[in-house]
Parts: C-alpha cells; sequence; structure tokens
C-alpha cells in the first residue's frame, strides 16, 4: 500500500479536508435515527412546519426523524450548522424508476443553501415511496444511509469552501457568500448552466472529488481505487463515471478531477476512525 501510494505522490493536490469527528459524527447520527422505518410513501407527505423562504414545504415522518437526529448531533458536537429535511412532491420512487434509484436512494438532492442568521444550512430532499409499489424488504439501509452520508459531506464541503473565503478576505460569511454567489468561476451563469459547465466548476470538482473518494473506498480498496483510476475502467459508476461522460472533452478540468481525487483517496487513509 505505502507503495502503491508513493507512486503516486506526484499528484497530490490542495483538497478541502473534512474533520473526521464531523463526517463520522453525522453519518452515526443518520444510522441511529433509523428514519428508514418510519413512514415516508405518497400518502405520508403533509406540509411542513419548518421556516422557509419556499412556500408549502413537504414533510413526512421519515424526512422529520432524519432531520431531529442530525441537528441533534450538529449540536452536540458544537458547529453551526442546520439541516432541513423536507420532501418532494415529485419523483416518487418505484420499481421502474427512470433514475435506477429503486429500491435504496431516496435523495432527490442536497444543497449548501449558505448561511440564515447565526446557523449554515444543508438541505436534503427526499423523494416519497410509492404507496402500493415500493417494498421496503428490498431496501438495504446500509446503501441508503451511505448515500445520505455522502451527499451530507458533499455539502459540508462547500460550507468549508465558504468559511475558508471568508477567512482569507477578512470578511463576515453572509458577505463571503454573497461574493460567491456572483462569481462565475464558482457559480454557473444561467446562459451556461449545462451539467458539464456545472461539474468543471472549482468548488464542485473539490466537493465531487471528495464524494467519489468515499463511493470508490465503500466497495474497493485504495490500491483497487487508484488501480481502477489509473485504468480508465469503462464499468465504473457514481461520481467518477458521471465526469467521464460530461467531462470527456475537457481534459484541463478532468484532470483538475483525477488529481483531487488521487488526494482525497489517499488523505482517507490518514484518517483515525472514533
Amino acid at each position: 500500500m505505502k507503495l502503491l501510494l508513493e507512486n503516486w505522490r506526484e499528484y497530490l493536490n490542495e483538497i478541502t479536508t473534512l474533520s473526521t469527528n464531523l463526517k463520522q459524527g453525522l453519518k452515526k447520527a443518520v444510522e441511529g435515527s433509523q428514519f428508514w422505518t418510519q413512514p415516508n410513501a405518497e400518502d405520508d407527505v403533509d406540509i411542513s412546519d419548518i421556516p422557509s423562504d419556499r412556500d408549502d414545504e413537504l414533510t413526512t415522518p421519515a424526512a422529520q426523524a432524519l432531520m431531529d437526529a442530525l441537528n441533534q448531533k450538529a449540536e452536540e458536537l458544537g458547529t453551526d450548522l442546520l439541516f432541513v429535511i423536507t420532501v418532494s412532491s415529485e419523483y416518487i420512487l418505484a420499481p421502474n424508476d427512470p433514475f435506477g434509484g429503486y429500491p435504496n436512494n431516496w435523495l432527490k438532492h442536497g444543497q449548501y443553501s449558505g448561511p440564515h442568521g447565526e446557523k449554515h444550512v444543508i438541505w436534503l430532499e427526499l423523494r416519497p415511496l410509492h404507496n402500493n409499489n415500493y417494498n421496503l424488504s428490498e431496501l438495504d439501509p446500509s446503501v441508503l444511509v451511505g448515500i445520505i452520508s455522502r451527499t451530507i459531506n458533499h455539502e459540508l464541503v462547500h460550507y468549508e469552501q465558504l468559511k475558508k473565503q471568508a477567512a482569507a478576505k477578512g470578511i463576515n460569511d453572509e458577505e463571503a457568500w454573497k461574493q460567491l454567489l456572483s462569481d462565475p468561476k464558482q457559480i454557473p451563469q444561467a446562459d451556461k448552466h449545462t451539467r458539464a459547465h456545472y461539474l468543471s466548476r472549482h468548488p464542485e470538482i473539490d466537493a465531487y472529488a471528495h464524494e467519489a473518494a468515499e463511493e470508490l473506498l465503500s466497495k474497493y480498496s485504495a490500491e483497487e481505487a487508484l488501480e481502477l483510476i489509473k485504468s480508465r475502467n469503462a464499468y465504473v459508476i457514481g461520481v467518477l463515471s458521471d465526469y467521464r461522460k460530461y467531462l470527456g472533452e475537457d481534459p484541463k478540468s478532468m484532470k483538475k478531477f483525477l488529481i483531487k481525487l488521487y488526494s482525497q483517496i489517499v488523505e482517507a487513509q490518514n484518517e483515525t476512525p472514533i
């Protein structure tokens, strides 16, 4: 292992790292909530009382259980994070899911929504389950927990990026957030909002490299993951597959992503489990 990693040293690059205590603490909160045992079907969707700029946020008992567990852990860890978990009224999850999410991916999307008052908001939206055609016995909770956890960590990278920018510029988080939203190098502009353009933005390369590393290391050893990247295996799935698909004709951005991915895999080997 040591020899293999030494062979990759020339590729190491600055990356955004996350506290092991924070990552593992939040993952344990997701696991401990057992939110998947709570109702989350179409008929369980109801209007939420979550304060929001968006009208008529929706929730389910499952979404509420997950949100409560995450916010309790965020407070215990002394963070300034606030988790908002809602449920979409669209994209019902059923066996014929066109997005390939059945049965383990209940997540529609995640987003770091920036500072709101004294808190930094991470918003996750779940998909409701089909009333009749979703079979809970087919669910693998460990896969669902992994998906939720990796998405949270992706958004935590954006949170850390914002914190770094505020500190580097000597401004508060709110002003840094305003500047970030108007920076075309970080946020895709309306006339260029394609998947390829979005994935090529520096903040997303950084966050997706972290997510891809976790995804690969959930299935392979570090040696296998590095060899998989090196061999350009056509059968790889997930984030790495997405980057190969959309940035195959953008070698500069693809190289940036791969360098950060290498670095995240190496960094992961230095983490000490809590």
